[in-house]
């Protein structure tokens, strides 16, 4: 099993200024290193035949990666908001680990799970950091300075936003009350077109019921911002979280 050190040093050189450590740093430093602890359960539809199943997902699912990092991030947002910064830390350190580990595009050469020569390498340019990604073009790939780099330049985004992107409590409430009447809204509409059709053309009343279902289900962005703010606590699509509010 690598060395932790490669996540955890990435944190430490990309932390911003005017973000408090803390109880925060904390959080992050013990949840970037969570993932090869505990994993979240990602599962993906594979349909053969007239048959859908859900089926856990390949460990390293780039796309369900993107996932598990907004959805920690929220959750990291969600527990700033109710003033529990240790959890929010230990949230933003789970993003961060699922961004340095897709920051490798190689499906066995990951930074957390590579082969024994490709850690060292890795973690020798760690002492160079980061004056060695001036003129690299920071990209997900099987090159150790460029995957490093972007790993580098992701972390510190992600580092950023979280600094800057504050839902204050009250206007989460609002977020959440107008996301829930442009559901409502959508969910009437479905209905009274599948009322409408059944007097009229079948089409109308399958195209009905389906709008209003698919509206049932829908995520208005309003409730993700809600959730950022503290007010409402959203669980994950795409399958069992470790953490959750």
């Amino acid at each position: 099993m690598p060395s932790w050190a490669t996540h955890r040093r990435l944190v430490a050189l990309a932390w911003p200024q005017g973000l408090p450590k803390g109880d925060l740093y904390r959080g992050v430093i013990k949840g970037v290193v969570e993932p090869d602890v505990v994993s979240d359960m990602l599962y993906v539809k594979k349909c053969g035949g007239r048959k859908c199943r859900w089926a856990l997902a390949p460990p390293k699912h780039h796309e369900l990666q993107i996932s598990l990092v907004e959805y920690y991030y929220n959750l990291a947002q969600y527990y700033r908001a109710r003033g529990d910064l240790y959890n929010a830390g230990r949230a933003l350190g789970r993003a961060l680990h699922y961004i340095q580990d897709g920051a490798v595009k190689t499906k066995k050469w990951l930074i957390l799970n590579v082969h024994d020569s490709l850690e060292k390498e890795i973690e020798g340019l760690l002492n160079k950091m980061p004056e060695i990604c001036r003129g690299v073009r920071a990209e997900r790939s099987n090159n150790p300075i460029k995957a490093l780099c972007h790993a580098y330049q992701q972390t510190a985004a992600l580092l950023i936003r979280f600094r800057d992107e504050v839902v204050p409590p009250d206007d989460a409430v609002e977020f959440y009350k107008r996301g829930r009447r442009k559901k409502l809204a959508l969910i009437a509409a479905g209905l009274v077109a599948a009322v409408i059709g059944l007097s009229t053309y079948a089409w109308l009343l399958l195209a009905g019921v389906v709008a209003a279902a698919t509206a049932a289900t829908w995520t208005p962005r309003e409730y993700i911002l809600a959730m950022r703010g503290g007010y409402v606590c959203l669980k994950p699509k795409w399958g069992k979280a470790v953490m959750s509010c």
